[in-house]
């Protein structure tokens, strides 16, 4: 097991394009990381530098203390598990699994027993005499898994291994994973553009874009408390709603004319009508039912319904905004397009930030912002 350091880690290529901008992140030992964001956010590039597959144009990466900037892929005792298996296709399981052991010059028998246990760790002990062709996408997976596995690696790293699987293979195979890693106990990396499987496996998240790191921590603080709308955007499905609002004192109002009550009311006695942009999830709205409008709810005319079995995704057009606003409502509830509907935000759970910068203003002290180990 290991710890990794990243240091103002930076690349930047010939032609003069910059991938990653100073990123700095510490990874404590047998933690499961994961990195994600948008296509083209430098989190491949990330993961190809930590594997030495990428020069490192500045900074410094450490591997327990050790620097290993111009070490080789091979001198930092790493294993790689890619989307596309990467398995040799004229070699049966227990050779692509033993190959890099071959190759240190492990001898046959120890080679042997090392292959066939990790085999029965991840259920591949009927299956080692198979060639690649003769393995379903999950099995191929697998391998590629047992391949790493077996090498007894500090640290693994994960390049959108289940990009290639259908949906319902995705969800065993991330659930395998996650088993694997935690009973290994080796520090993992893991890249992926999907946020439900970075939100399902990570024991902390790091959440890219633009070559920069946006906010680390926990999959549930950052749903819970975004650094930036951005970040909001990104965790959690469907995306958050985004409104335009206006605050004077601790008052928000929308376009609409509704009013609420502001989580960040600003200075103390301050009152000048200041643009914000509020956001509200779609699992934080609930169908007020008829004669119970009171306050502070949102008027809304259903323009399509999205039945998903136990929950239903209603999306609605709100006056003075020009994209809809989507709400997850109980499955069991009756609701149609064309129907008028009044939608109450659960006040608690309202999320505020700067229109221009995008930052957060509703807390005091951001926290996770800077990228840390957890303690």
């Amino acid at each position: 097991m290991a710890t990794l350091r990243l240091d103002a880690l930076s690349k930047t290529y010939p032609n003069g394009f910059t991938a990653l901008h100073g990123v700095d992140l510490e990874i404590a030992d047998g933690e499961l990381i994961v990195v994600v964001g948008p296509s083209g956010c430098g989190k491949s590039t990330l993961l190809r530098m930590l594997a030495g597959l990428e020069s490192i144009s500045d900074g410094e990466l450490a591997i327990d203390g050790r620097r290993v900037n111009d070490l080789e892929p091979a001198e930092r005792d790493i294993a790689m598990v890619f989307q596309n298996y990467a398995l040799y296709p004229h070699m049966s399981v227990a050779d692509n699994m033993g190959y890099a052991l071959k190759n240190r010059g492990v001898p046959k028998a120890e080679r042997r027993r090392k292959v066939e246990e990790t085999a029965r760790l991840i259920g591949l002990e009927d299956l080692l005499d198979r060639r690649p062709k003769q393995l379903s996408g999950g099995q191929r997976q697998r391998v590629a898994m047992g391949r790493a596995i077996v090498r007894e690696p500090k640290v693994f790293l994960f390049d959108e291994p289940l990009s290639n699987l259908d949906a319902k293979l995705r969800v065993q195979m991330r659930i395998e994973i996650r088993r694997l890693q935690k009973r290994l106990g080796v520090t993992s990396v893991y890249v992926t553009h999907d946020q439900v499987e970075a939100m399902t496996l990570a024991d902390r998240l790091v959440v890219m874009n633009g070559g920069r790191i946006e906010q680390v921590g926990t999959p549930m603080h950052l749903y819970e408390r975004p650094a930036t709308r951005f970040v909001a955007g990104f965790i959690g499905s469907p995306a958050m709603n985004f409104l335009d609002a206006r605050r004077s004192g601790d008052v928000l109002t929308l376009p609409c004319g509704t009013q609420l009550a502001s989580p960040w009311p600003g200075e103390a006695g301050e009152t000048r009508d200041t643009p914000v942009c509020l956001g509200i999830r779609p699992e934080h709205l609930a169908i007020v039912p008829e004669g119970q409008n009171g306050g502070g709810t949102l008027a809304v005319r259903v323009e399509l319904v999205e039945p998903l079995g136990a929950d239903t995704l209603v999306h609605a057009r709100l006056d003075g905004q020009d994209d809809l606003v989507v709400a997850r409502i109980d499955g069991i509830q009756p609701v149609a397009e064309g129907d008028s509907l009044i939608l109450r935000p659960d006040t608690d759970r309202l999320h505020i930030f700067d229109p221009d910068s995008g930052q957060r203003l509703d807390d005091l002290e951001p926290a996770c912002h800077t990228p840390t180990s957890p303690a």
